[in-house]
C-alpha cells in the first residue's frame, strides 16, 4: 500500500449493500482501519440514491453488495444498476465460501473481488486496500500444459487425468505449486464426477469469461477436489460448445498458464478432431494414451494421424500405454515401435482395484497409495515435476498470445 493511501485511508468511505446487520457489523469493523462503512438496504434505488446524496461531497471509495444468504438475485440487480448508473465505482462483493452460489453469482454478475464474512477480517482489509490501490497482480508462474489424448473412448484417459491432476496437486501444496484439470473428454463430467468436486465454473463459463481471470477468480469460481485439484469441466449440453471458438479454448489455457504450474486437459473420446488438435498444439506435451488391444493400437496410429495433419510436432507426441498385462503381447516396446513414439509410461491393469475405489467415491491414490497403478503415477509425476523445474531455470516466460510452443524432443529427456 502506498505511503499516500496509508495516510488518507481514513478519509475512504464505503457504502454496503445489505440486508444482514450481523454483515454490517462484522464488516465495520474489519474495514475500519481503511475508512468508514455506511451500510443500506438490498435494493438497487436505495443504493443509488445513497450513492447520489454522497456524490455531491465525494463518490464513495467502494460499493460493497452482500450476496449471502439467498439475496444472490437482489445483490446481484444492486451490481448490475451501479455498473449502470456509476462507471466509476468500483464494486466489492461480501458473502461466504460456504454458500458456493453466492460466489459465483457475484462472478456472473461482474464482481470480481470477493470477501468471505466468515473469514478473516485482515484478508478482508487487505482486499480493499488492494482494490483502493488499483493494484494488478503480477503473473507469477508460466505453467506447463499436458494434453492426455485416447486412441479411442474406454482406454482410461480420464482415470489417468484424475489421479495424475490430483498426485501433482497434493505434492505441490507444500511447495505452492497448484495444479489444474480440465475435464474436456466425453462422457462429459466423467472426471467432476470421479473427483466428487463441488460446483464451480464450467469450460464454457471460463471461456466467457476470460478477461476476468485473476488470483480471486480463480480461487473462488473453479471447483476443488480434496487434494487442491481445480477442476473445469465439460457442460452437460454440448450444444453450448458452438459458443466457443478454437482461439478461445486455447486461449484460455494460455491464461490459465499464469496461475497453475501444471494442467492436465482431458481430451479421452473427444470426437471433433480439430479442436483436439488446436488444443494438443498449444500444450508443451501430447500424451497418446492406448491400451494393449489391436483394436487400439490401429486407432492410436489414426489418431497420431490425425494429431500431425493438425499441425502438432510428432517430438511432442509421447505414448503411454494403460491396462498392461504382463502376459499379452505385444508388449510395450513393440507397441511403441510399431506407432514410432517414445514410451512415456507403462500402467498396469488394476481395473478391479480402480473400480472398487471409484465405487466409494474415491481415488486409488488414497485408498492404496502403494498400488502399483499408483507407483507407475507416481513416476509421470515426478516427470513433470522435473520438467517444469527445468523450464523455469532455462527458459523465460512466453507471452500469452504464443499458441503455438517450443518442446524438447523427449528422447533428450530422463
Amino acid at each position: 500500500m502506498s505511503g499516500e493511501r496509508a495516510a488518507a485511508g481514513a478519509a475512504d468511505s464505503f457504502v454496503f449493500a445489505s440486508a444482514s446487520e450481523a454483515n454490517a457489523r462484522w464488516l465495520a469493523r474489519a474495514l475500519a482501519a481503511a475508512g468508514r462503512v455506511e451500510t443500506v438496504g438490498l435494493e438497487a434505488p436505495l443504493v443509488a440514491q445513497r450513492i447520489a446524496a454522497n456524490i455531491a461531497q465525494q463518490m464513495p471509495s467502494l460499493l460493497l453488495v452482500d450476496f449471502s444468504h439467498g439475496h444472490a438475485a437482489g445483490a446481484s440487480a444492486v451490481a448490475a444498476a451501479a455498473h449502470a448508473s456509476f462507471a466509476g465505482l468500483q464494486v466489492i462483493a461480501v458473502g461466504t465460501l460456504a454458500e458456493p452460489e453466492s460466489a459465483l453469482a457475484a462472478l456472473r454478475a461482474g464482481v470480481r473481488d470477493f470477501i468471505d464474512v466468515a473469514g478473516d477480517a485482515g484478508e478482508a482489509l487487505r482486499i480493499v486496500r488492494q482494490v483502493l490501490d488499483n493494484r494488478i497482480e503480477p503473473v507469477s508462474r508460466h505453467g506447463r500444459l499436458t494434453a492426455l489424448v485416447g486412441a479411442r473412448a474406454g482406454v482410461g484417459v480420464t482415470t489417468l487425468a484424475v489421479h495424475l491432476g490430483a498426485l501433482l496437486a497434493r505434492g505441490g501444496a507444500a511447495h505452492n505449486r497448484h495444479t489444474a484439470l480440465l475435464d474436456l473428454g466425453l462422457p462429459a463430467g466423467d472426471g467432476a464426477l470421479m473427483l466428487n468436486a463441488q460446483e464451480g465454473f464450467g469450460f464454457v463459463d471460463a471461456v466467457r469469461n476470460l478477461r476476468r481471470f485473476d488470483q480471486t477468480f480463480v480461487h473462488t469460481a473453479l471447483a476443488r477436489h480434496a487434494s487442491g485439484l481445480a477442476l473445469t469441466t465439460l457442460p452437460a449440453d454440448l450444444g453450448a460448445l458452438r459458443e466457443v471458438s478454437y482461439q478461445a479454448a486455447v486461449a484460455l489455457l494460455a491464461r490459465l498458464r499464469a496461475f497453475f504450474d501444471q494442467q492436465i486437459v482431458d481430451l479421452g473420446g473427444f470426437s471433433n478432431a480439430e479442436f483436439v488438435a488446436q488444443i494438443a498444439q498449444s500444450a508443451d506435451r501430447v500424451w497418446l494414451v492406448c491400451d494393449q488391444n489391436v483394436a487400439s493400437i490401429v486407432a492410436a496410429a489414426r489418431q497420431l494421424d490425425a494429431l500431425r495433419d493438425g499441425g502438432v510436432e510428432t517430438a511432442n507426441i509421447r505414448l503411454v500405454l494403460n491396462q498392461h498385462e504382463a502376459g499379452l503381447d505385444p508388449a510395450p516396446a513393440q507397441i511403441a515401435g510399431r506407432l514410432e513414439l517414445e514410451l512415456a509410461a507403462v500402467l498396469p491393469a488394476r481395473r478391479l482395484a480402480l473400480c472398487q475405489a471409484a465405487n466409494r467415491a474415491e481415488l486409488l491414490i488414497d485408498t492404496a497409495p502403494r498400488d502399483p497403478y499408483v507407483r507407475a503415477l507416481e513416476a509421470l509425476a515426478a516427470q513433470l515435476d522435473g520438467e517444469h523445474a527445468a523450464a523455469r531455470v532455462h527458459k523465460g516466460p512466453k507471452p500469452l498470445d504464443a499458441l503455438k510452443r517450443f518442446f524438447p524432443p523427449s528422447s533428450k529427456r530422463s
